[in-house]
């Protein structure tokens, strides 16, 4: 008798994303030791167990075809998952991994498949070796990629994670919606078992006709912005912000000069951030955003390509100086965005200057040329830039802040 399976997505269903300090970037666990369970998810994998329900990862994994991590180091990672869900009582009864990406570097893997999700080629492979009767599965997912996949089979869909609007667009214009939204994958296993059970559990619970929590308007972006804000400070890269500290103890203690740099939003930030590590931290510093006639005169003279590695010569910066980068994309000569950052930290290269950086997307030039790098995690590509440039301003008030660095009393502080 053909059996009924949940179809589990891995990273965001059932562990947190990592923070890859190679990469700089927030995305699938790279190595064993990232790999840590979402709170909950381990137990709510045993209860699915118990309800006799096959449950089965389906997961792309295009870090293979990227060149990020080899599949015999995915296997790794896969054991580690599954002896953490194992502790927790729960057990997987498959694994199954799209590896390829269409422009992945990695010969045999960088190509189009029937795999990847969206498609449902995993679903189908299921299917055939378990004896899986995909009308009456589920598909548990915190992306449009898994409840197109899952609809694709022909399974139910749940969609983890409501408090994502962009996601809402996409499934508007995909023309898909999943049968119930959740929370967290306990929230998931908690719905399944009502179904199972026959209890009361409708389709878009609580009769909702999309994956929001609360109705449009100005209090329902609100609610999602702060959720979002939670969200990315619990993916914030501490260590990250360790490592600025530790080198910014070490620049002021050797005698040097921090020069920050940013464009638009980042200048305002570069500014303040110099106002508060001198006062502050009592680290001597400057940047290009507070004397407009040198700027402007350099922009005109030299070009706005040039116009930040040429003020930085004409600051003799060296060996013991520091560049510090508050920038939304980090610099993209490609793209021609922020191309005067990319030119100034060349320049901070070639001096022998440390470069750290607080930064969103996926870090662009700066993290990959940094020291050390704070990239803002993305949770909602809709607003990538509001949270990015708040907690570049969070970041730095930490530093200046931390007791390593606190040289002088706050006023607010100082005052009974």
């Amino acid at each position: 008798m053909p059996r009924k399976a949940v179809f589990l997505d891995r990273d965001g269903v059932i562990n947190a994303y990592a923070c890859d300090r190679e990469f700089g970037t927030i995305d699938s666990p790279a190595r064993p030791d990232d790999f840590a369970l979402l709170p909950g998810a381990g137990e709510a994998v045993a209860r699915l167990n118990h309800a006799g329900l096959l449950t089965i990862v389906v997961s792309n994994q295009p870090g293979v075809a990227k060149g990020r991590f080899s599949p015999a180091l995915l296997d790794s990672i896969t054991g580690r998952m599954k002896a953490l869900i194992g502790d927790a009582g729960g057990k997987l009864d498959a694994v199954y991994y799209c590896p390829h990406h269409p422009e992945g570097a990695i010969d045999g893997y960088g190509r189009r498949c029937d795999c990847r999700k969206p498609n449902a080629g995993l679903f189908r492979q299921a299917a055939r070796e378990w004896n899986i009767d995909l009308s009456r599965s589920y598909t548990v997912g915190d992306g449009v990629v898994d409840i197109l996949a899952g609809r694709q089979a022909g399974t139910k869909t749940i969609f983890l994670s409501a408090r994502k609007c962009y996601v809402c667009t996409e499934l508007t214009r995909q023309n898909v919606w999943p049968d119930w939204v959740a929370g967290s994958l306990g929230e998931a296993a908690e719905l399944i078992h009502n179904v199972e059970k026959n209890h009361d559990a409708h389709p878009n619970g609580n009769g909702a006709t999309s994956p929001c929590v609360s109705e449009p308007g100005a209090a329902g972006y609100t609610t999602l912005y702060v959720h979002e804000a939670i969200e990315i400070l619990k993916r914030m890269d501490q260590d990250a912000i360790e490592r600025i500290a530790d080198l910014l103890v070490a620049l002021r203690s050797r005698g040097g000069r921090l020069f920050c740099l940013g464009v638009g939003g980042g200048a305002g930030h570069a500014s303040h951030a110099v106002c508060d590590f001198r006062k502050i931290a009592q680290i001597e510093a400057y940047t290009p955003a507070d004397n407009v006639s040198e700027l402007s005169a350099r922009v005109n003279d030299d070009g706005w390509d040039t116009a930040y590695a040429n003020w930085l010569r004409g600051s003799r910066l060296n060996e013991k100086d520091m560049v510090f980068v508050f920038s939304v994309g980090g610099g993209d000569l490609a793209r021609n965005i922020s191309s005067n950052l990319v030119r100034a930290l060349e320049y901070a290269k070639q001096a022998g200057a440390t470069i750290c950086g607080v930064v969103g997307r996926d870090g662009g030039y700066t993290a990959r040329v940094a020291d050390a790098c704070v990239v803002v995690p993305v949770v909602n590509a809709s607003t990538i830039t509001p949270h990015t440039e708040a907690f570049q301003a969070v970041v730095w008030h930490l530093l200046v802040s931390h007791p390593k660095l606190k040289a002088a009393e706050m006023k607010w502080e100082s005052t009974r």
